[in-house]
Formats: C-alpha cells, structure tokens, sequence
C-alpha cells in the first residue's frame, strides 16, 4: 500500500454513515504501566484513547503547550509543518478514519492548489501535525462505534 495517494477526483467526501466527528485533544497521559495515550473528545463528551509511543507523546505535548517548553531547533513534526508551509500546501485536517486489531489509522487531508490530496499516518504524528498547523481533528462516526465494542468485548 502506497504511503501517498491521489485521488483521481477530487475528494468530495466520506460514503454516508462516515460522518466526520470533530474532536479536541484532552491531552496525553501515562497509565500505570508507564504507556502513552493520547485522549481525543467529542462534543457528546465521547472519549478515544489511542495508544501511542513516547516520542510521539512529547511531540504532541509540545505542541498542546507551545510556550512552556521552547526547543533549539525544528523537531520532526515542526520540521514537516515548515516544509508543507513553503511549498504552499494547506493542513486541511486530519481524519481518525479506521480502527483494526486495536490499531487506529488516519489521513492527513492537503489542500494543494485547487485540489486535496490525502497521506496515510499513524493518528499520533497527524495529531502532532495538525495541533501545529492549527488544523481541525476528526474521527470517523464508525471508529467511535467500533471502539467502544472493542472496549465491551
């Protein structure tokens, strides 16, 4: 599976019954075992906790508390932020778009010229993306469904 696709058409939308859910990020916490998570929420005070590693858990801390921790240089995510700002590309948004063998997947949705192009990532690096280019977070209705089967079972 390609890292980058590109529609043939523009994208012009989920199939009905995958409406975009927008969510806020809570924050990332530890849990006693010492793993990451990060904790989206919606408007209906849904929660999605989504395991992530401990780079990822500092690069999106970073980004939620700009001002109190100032780096020397560019990090990972600041570094591609830049470079999606000087080639003229827009963050449109992110999209939690799936959920597979407890593994969450998302897209990271740019607009290029008159058109939006799509990029497969992991949910913690779009996260830390688009809390820097100040970018909407979505999750599919779906997701939310299917994790809190998962969470039953």
């Amino acid at each position: 599976m390609p890292y980058f696709e590109e529609p043939e058409e523009q994208f012009e939308g989920f199939p009905e019954g995958d409406k975009e859910v927008p969510v806020k990020v809570v924050g990332v916490f530890e849990d006693q075992a010492g793993r990451n998570f990060v904790v989206l929420r919606d408007d209906l005070g849904r929660n999605l906790h989504i395991w992530i590693g401990p780079f990822e858990a500092l690069a999106i801390t970073l980004a939620l508390y700009p001002e109190q921790v100032l780096v020397p240089r560019p990090l990972t995510h600041d570094l591609l932020k830049n470079i999606v700002e000087k080639l003229e590309v827009q963050v449109e948004k992110i999209v939690v778009d799936d959920l597979f063998h407890d593994t969450y997947y998302a897209k990271i949705y740019l607009g290029v010229a008159d058109r939006t192009i799509f990029v497969d990532s992991r949910p913690s690096d779009a996260i830390a993306l688009a809390l820097r280019a100040k970018a909407p977070i979505y999750v599919l209705e779906r997701v939310f469904l299917e994790a809190a089967k998962e969470e039953y079972q």
